[in-house]
């Protein structure tokens, strides 16, 4: 997982998913596996937005 500061508040907690073959059915493929994308918002209520898939959680 690779986290870094966006904003003064905010990270980027994402993974990358390196077997990642095909996603939402047949519709989509990829030979490079694909990123999961989360954000960390460090407020007054901490905010998980876009939370990664399961295996990386």
């Amino acid at each position: 997982m690779a986290v870094f500061k966006v904003l003064p508040d905010i990270w980027s907690v994402g993974v990358v998913d390196w077997d990642v073959r095909s996603f939402h059915g047949p519709s989509y493929s990829t030979h490079r596996g694909t990123t999961y994308n989360a954000y960390l918002i460090m407020d007054e209520k901490k905010t998980l937005v876009d939370t990664v898939h399961r295996p990386f959680a």
